[in-house]
């Protein structure tokens, strides 16, 4: 083999190593939960649905509720996935007694990576899906102008391989046009989020 051949079978060689390094570290292998803008909603009875404003909204017994979690970045390589919505609100109980109920809803089952919000305009999937639960305010809650009510969304995400990234944000950001808030966490094998939707009664 002649001194020319074996630089070009070198040089070959060194090309080929450089583009499967490049190839591989393009590939992102670590696991990681979304961040979150905040809830959006609906409220009223059908056909008459209104949309919410931002701030702390008020909301009347019997009204129907549609709330969105909205994520910001998505998350990356996540299998099972777990979202719960609870909500809290005052009534009277048999004896006339100011109680408070805690209603949580069935927990919400589904793949975060084979869920999808829905299609480009080239036909690619888009998503996953944000969180949505249709909740009622029940129309024997009473009314507590002087303190708000809560619905609570929590989720919980298992990663479906490579190793999750540990965060731990307690000072998430809070969009003004968004209500609540919701913070992420994240750990080597998994992680979730935790979100609040305050509301008045009136």
């Amino acid at each position: 083999m002649n001194k020319n051949m074996i630089h070009k079978a070198s040089f070959c060689g060194g090309l080929i190593g450089a583009l499967l390094l490049f190839a591989c570290s393009e590939n992102d292998y670590t696991a990681y939960c979304p961040t979150w803008k905040g809830f959006t909603y609906t409220v009223g009875n059908y056909p008459n649905y209104r949309q919410g404003t931002s701030g702390t909204p008020t909301l009347h017994p019997g009204d129907s509720i549609h709330i969105t979690a909205h994520q910001d970045k998505l998350g990356h390589l996540i299998d099972a996935t777990d979202y719960i919505w609870t909500i809290c609100y005052d009534t009277l109980d048999a004896d006339n007694n100011l109680v408070h109920v805690t209603e949580q809803y069935t927990p919400q089952h589904t793949n975060y990576d084979g869920y999808n919000a829905g299609y480009d305009s080239k036909g690619n999937p888009v998503g996953p899906a944000d969180p949505v639960r249709h909740m009622l305010l029940p129309a024997n809650a009473e009314k507590t102008y002087s303190k708000p009510d809560t619905i609570f969304f929590v989720a919980h995400y298992t990663y479906s391989s490579g190793q999750g990234v540990t965060i731990v944000n307690n000072n998430a950001e809070v969009d003004a046009s968004f209500n609540g808030r919701i913070v992420p966490k994240s750990g080597p094998t998994g992680g979730g989020a935790a979100g609040t939707f305050c509301f008045h009664v009136q």
